[in-house]
C-alpha cells in the first residue's frame, strides 16, 4: 500500500511447526539475508529543541532469528518494549546539542540518519491443522488475549462488522473453520486495489462497504469479524524479501493477519495475497513464507516511552515527535542481500 503500508500491501506463532510446505518452487523454505534498515529525519525545524524517535525493531520468534550487527554504533539510544503488544523498538531522544545544524537553504536542519544492520534467518512456517481444516473447539481466551478481542480506532466491532459476521453464517463453536470461511469470503467478494481512495489505513468499516483496498483493509475486516465472534485476531506487519531477487531495496511493508484457536495456537492468513495470486489460495491459509521479515504487530500502539501524540494506528515504520508534536513523516528504506546460511553450532 504505497500510502503507508505495502505495495504488495509477532509473537508468531505459538504451536506452529516449521515445514517446507510451499505452493510453488519460488517460495524457499529458508532465507538468510543481510538487512540494512535506514531511517532519515529530514525537514526538522531549525528551532527544534527536542526530537524523540522510535524505530520498530524485528524480534526473534519461532519463524525468524535476528542478530543486530552494528549495535555498538547506534549511539546513546536504547531498545524498549511496548507494554500492550510486546513490540521491540529503538528509542532515542535528541536534544538541541545533538541535532545537526541548518541545511544549505537555512530553512531546516540538515537530515539526521540512523542505520541498523541485521543478519536475518527467516523460515517458512505452516500450521498443519489449518491445512487439514480440523474440527476445533472455542473456549474463553485467557486474559492475555484481551488486546486481540476488542475494538481499535479503525476496527469497531459493533455495527457494520457485527452485521457482516451475521451475514456470513459462521459455524458456531468452530473457530478454525470460521476463520477459513471469513478468509474465503474476503477473497470471493473483495477486489484488491491499493490505490482506491480510502485504501491503506485499515478502516474495517470502509473496507466492508467499498469491498476493495489493500492488505491492511482486507485484514482489518478479517480481524473485526473474528473478534466479533470471540476469536482473538491480530494484525502483523513485515518487510518483503522477494525470492526472485538475491538483493534489493525495500520501500514498503506488507501485512497479514493471524487468529488464535484453542489447542492449535496462532494461525497466519494472507487474504490479500491470495486474492492477487489465486493459485496460492490454499497456501496463504495457514502458511507464512520465508519472503517476509516480521517487524511489528497490533493496532493503536502506545510506544515505550509513551509518545505525546495519539496511539499509532500501525507501527510499521519509524515515528518521531519534535518538541512533543508528531513529525509528519519519517523516511525509511531497507536493503537486503542474500548471505550464506549460518552453520550449526558445534
Amino acid at each position: 500500500m504505497p500510502t503507508r503500508l505495502a505495495i504488495c500491501c509477532w509473537i508468531l506463532l505459538a504451536g506452529v511447526a516449521i515445514t517446507p510446505a510451499s505452493a510453488s518452487d519460488d517460495k524457499p523454505a529458508q532465507r538468510n539475508v543481510r538487512l540494512t534498515y535506514t531511517c532519515d529525519l529530514a525537514k526538522l525545524p531549525v528551532d527544534a529543541k527536542v526530537v524523540d524517535l522510535w524505530i520498530p525493531i524485528p524480534s526473534d520468534n519461532e519463524r525468524q532469528t535476528i542478530r543486530l550487527v552494528n549495535g555498538d554504533a547506534l549511539g546513546p539510544g536504547r531498545i524498549t518494549v511496548d507494554k500492550k503488544f510486546g513490540n521491540r523498538m529503538y528509542y532515542r531522544r535528541f536534544t538541541a546539542a545533538d541535532l545537526p545544524g541548518a541545511d544549505s537553504a537555512g530553512d531546516n536542519r540538515a537530515p539526521l540518519k540512523v542505520e541498523f544492520v541485521y543478519d536475518v534467518e527467516v523460515r517458512e512456517a505452516t500450521v498443519a491443522a489449518a491445512k487439514e481444516l480440523i474440527s476445533t473447539r472455542q473456549e474463553t481466551p485467557a486474559p492475555e488475549f484481551a488486546p486481540y478481542l476488542g475494538d481499535s480506532s479503525m476496527i469497531p466491532i459493533q455495527g457494520r462488522i457485527t452485521a457482516l459476521a451475521s451475514e456470513m453464517n459462521l459455524p458456531p463453536g468452530e473457530p478454525l473453520r470460521a476463520g477459513r470461511k471469513i478468509y474465503d469470503y474476503l477473497i470471493d467478494t473483495m477486489v484488491y486495489n491499493y490505490v482506491a481512495r480510502g485504501a491503506g489505513t485499515g478502516n474495517a468499516v470502509w473496507a466492508c462497504d467499498s469491498k476493495t483496498g489493500d492488505c491492511t483493509d482486507y485484514h482489518s475486516v478479517f480481524i473485526g469479524v473474528c473478534r466479533s465472534r470471540g476469536i482473538p485476531a491480530d494484525h502483523v506487519f513485515g518487510l518483503p524479501i522477494p525470492p526472485d531477487k538475491p538483493e534489493g531495496i525495500i520501500k514498503f511493508c506488507h501485512c497479514w493477519a493471524r487468529f488464535w484457536v484453542a489447542d492449535v495456537g496462532w494461525i497466519p492468513i494472507d487474504a490479500s495475497r491470495a486474492d492477487k495470486y489465486p493459485a496460492d489460495r490454499e497456501y496463504y491459509f495457514g502458511t507464512l513464507g520465508s519472503t517476509w521479515i516480521t517487524l511489528a504487530h497490533g493496532r493503536d500502539v502506545v510506544l515505550e516511552p509513551p509518545q505525546q501524540g495519539k496511539p499509532i494506528n500501525m507501527f510499521d515504520e519509524p515515528y518521531a515527535e519534535v518538541d512533543g508534536h508528531p513529525l509528519a513523516h519519517v523516511a525509511w528504506q531497507g536493503h537486503y542481500q542474500d548471505r550464506p546460511a549460518t552453520p550449526p553450532a558445534p
